[in-house]
């Protein structure tokens, strides 16, 4: 898709892919990251061209069942990943290829997941808050957002998160975020 000054959209591609995509982040200019469903690769690349790659030097835990929310932070190259019936997040490193699991009472049935200016931001589901951490795993805070929170998106600036309510909701709501 492709957006004008005047906000318009329309359909420039329609690409077919070999796995159901749960979650979508940019990568670069020709490429974004793709959260699966039910396939052993919880992250792929797809290019614009549609061709489908793994993410070089990465390799993902055994986890089969489910659907795997994932997000792309490129000024720290960190693949973050959630494992829904797991309660984890895990931080891929792309290049060295490191994994850091976070594990914590904090994190229950992790949704929704995304990043900005070196945090990651989880949605959880069971827990109704959204849990931020640094790109290293250490959980910075932990945000109250009275909802069941599925999906999630911080603004570009870094000065607003936006959280949507299950999909048996039509709520969504804004925040704003300050930094200590």
């Amino acid at each position: 898709m492709s957006v004008d000054g005047k906000s318009s959209i329309w359909l420039m591609k329609t690409l077919q892919t070999s796995t159901e995509v749960y979650s979508i982040c940019p990568y670069d200019v020709n490429r974004f990251i793709v959260g699966t469903v039910d396939d052993r690769r919880h992250a792929r690349m797809i290019g614009l061209n549609g061709q489908e790659s793994d993410i070089h030097s990465l390799t993902f835990m055994r986890y089969s069942e489910g659907a795997s929310c994932c997000t792309y932070l490129p000024s720290d190259g960190v693949v973050a990943v959630t494992y829904w019936h797991y309660h984890t997040v895990h931080l891929y490193q792309i290049g060295t290829g490191t994994r850091r699991v976070v594990l914590d009472d904090r994190i229950q049935y992790p949704a929704g997941i995304c990043g900005s200016q070196g945090r990651v931001f989880v949605a959880c589901d069971d827990t109704k808050t959204v849990v931020e951490m640094t790109v290293q795993g250490e959980i910075v805070k932990c945000h109250e957002v009275g909802m069941i929170p599925i999906t999630i998106s911080i603004t570009q600036d870094g000065g607003h998160m936006v959280v949507a309510d299950n999909v048996l909701d039509t709520t969504i709501k804004l925040f704003k975020m300050e930094y200590a």
